[in-house]
């Protein structure tokens, strides 16, 4: 008899031991790749990722960015008034959907940062269409108070009071309480409102809130409206205010909300053009600045565009053009320009027709060689306080062949200086030239933002031009150029 084979305790394997065994082992996989998918699905948002609208960028916009230059720059776009120009940059970068620096996008501060800039740059409901994919809002006072002023400048007041009674922290804040004032009033708890009111004032003095809240709350005089915020808008809208009063006092993110006030239906009627054009040379020509005279030309541009059509006589045909270009119609300028054929233009010099030219080739994307070597040949002859200098180094920044002849006396002309920092424009030329293009557009921002409502100089300019050229921003740097050749034209 063969004696039999017994296996070892240790590897002994009974079929319910196996069967037991198997759902163990299934059970840890299973439970590893759950604990794996909780990890995935509980990862913080990205507070960038969400787009206000539709930009034409790409969800790459912030690759290789570095953080610290978002953590510095960011606030600032909120904080400081751009020009034109600077202010559509800003406004397109922000839209953007595209996932943040590395280490910021769960940021609420930088969210919040990112929608507050939204807002004064007037894109109020971009910043609310992003802010309601954004969670854990309630936990957050900066991105509550985001959220509160979008929905109070697009009308939307009781979706802001919910946004305040959800709040979790900070409650006592000056912000909070006024707009609890205000939600108290908007339910009848007038008592309620006038003691929230008090406790307002108490932290923080503000006297046109104090008297639009007085007037809903006591019918006392309410006054002129106020669009500084988004609070003192929604009651001046309660109120039933003319937001026009204010429109001299009225905050960027505010401006959106008044409306042109021509008669866009009568000019197109045929109604008396002549009329239409004094009174908007007059507008545009009290103008003071480039900020204004884009308002201006914004105002003025549904009666310029039918005086265009029209083929009507021109009084100043340079300055409506100019006025269409700062307006961003291109096609109104590019006409009134084309009537231009005679050799005497009524109010406009050589040295006028040479800048409109630069500024409708700037605004065309055209490397117009003849234009440029023009330039150039202009500013040579005229000397360093001419426009025709700074203009030429400035559409030399699109790029565009010059001639040997051009060349040499572009060498010696003297545009001006700069005023940016040397470092700063030595890192934008860098990440320009690394196609980091959410870096570029920062520190481009970052000049614009000291330069103010004016814009950046001629010299920086010109460098900020060519950076975001190279960054593949062609878009913004092309508008950017434009500004500045209407900026040596405004007075």
């Amino acid at each position: 008899m063969v004696p039999s084979k017994r296996l070892a305790p240790s590897r002994r394997l009974t079929g319910g031991s196996a069967l037991v065994l198997a759902v163990l082992l299934s059970s840890t996989v299973s439970g590893a790749a759950f604990a794996q998918v909780q990890v995935q699905s509980l990862a913080p948002p990205d507070l960038f990722s969400t787009p206000a609208g539709e930009t034409g960028l790409t969800g790459d916009l912030w690759k290789d960015a570095s953080p610290g230059i978002a953590r510095d720059v960011l606030p600032r776009l909120a904080a400081k008034p751009l020009s034109p120009a600077s202010a559509a940059l800003a406004r397109r970068v922000l839209a953007t959907g595209a996932n943040a620096p590395a280490g910021i996008g769960d940021d609420p501060d930088l969210g919040a940062a990112r929608a507050m800039a939204l807002i004064a740059l007037g894109d109020a409901k971009g910043a609310d269409t992003v802010l309601d994919r954004v969670p854990g809002v309630a936990s957050s006072s900066a991105l509550s108070q985001a959220a509160a002023e979008a929905a109070l400048i697009i009308g939307a007041d009781d979706k802001a009071c919910r946004i305040g009674e959800a709040l979790s922290v900070e409650r006592g804040a000056a912000y909070w309480l006024r707009l609890r004032a205000f939600c108290q009033v908007l339910g009848g708890q007038r008592d309620a409102a006038q003691l929230t009111l008090s406790l307002a004032l108490q932290q923080a003095k503000d006297p046109d809130y104090a008297r639009l809240m007085g007037a809903v709350i006591s019918g006392t005089p309410a006054g002129a409206a106020n669009l500084r915020n988004g609070i003192n808008y929604a009651l001046s809208r309660k109120l039933g205010l003319d937001p026009r009063a204010a429109a001299a006092t009225a905050s960027p993110a505010l401006k959106p909300v008044l409306k042109p006030t021509g008669d866009v239906a009568v000019l197109a009627g045929g109604a008396d053009l002549t009329a239409a054009q004094a009174s908007d040379l007059a507008f545009l020509r009290q103008a003071k600045g480039l900020a204004a005279f884009t308002d201006a030309a914004q105002a003025s541009l549904p009666s310029i565009a039918a005086l265009a059509r029209a083929d009507a006589p021109l009084e100043d045909p340079v300055l409506l053009a100019r006025a269409a270009l700062a307006a961003g119609d291109l096609a109104t300028a590019r006409t009134i320009r084309g009537r231009l054929t005679g050799d005497t233009i009524p109010g406009a010099t050589s040295t006028d027709m040479s800048l409109l030219d630069a500024a409708l080739a700037a605004a065309d994307g055209r490397k117009d060689s003849q234009i440029l070597d023009g330039l150039i040949e202009r500013g040579a002859q005229a000397g360093p306080k001419s426009p025709a200098q700074p203009a030429a180094l400035i559409l030399a920044a699109l790029g565009g062949a010059m001639s040997p002849e051009a060349r040499a006396q572009f060498a010696s002309l003297d545009p001006g200086k700069s005023i940016a920092s040397a470092a700063r424009l030595t890192a934008l030329d860098d990440a320009a030239a690394a196609h980091r293009q959410g870096e570029a557009a920062l520190l481009a921002l970052s000049v614009c933002a000291e330069a103010g409502t004016a814009g950046p100089g001629p010299v920086d300019r010109a460098r900020l031009v060519r950076a975001l050229l190279r960054a593949g921003l062609e878009t913004d740097a092309r508008a950017l150029a434009v500004e500045g050749l209407l900026a040596l034209q405004v007075k």
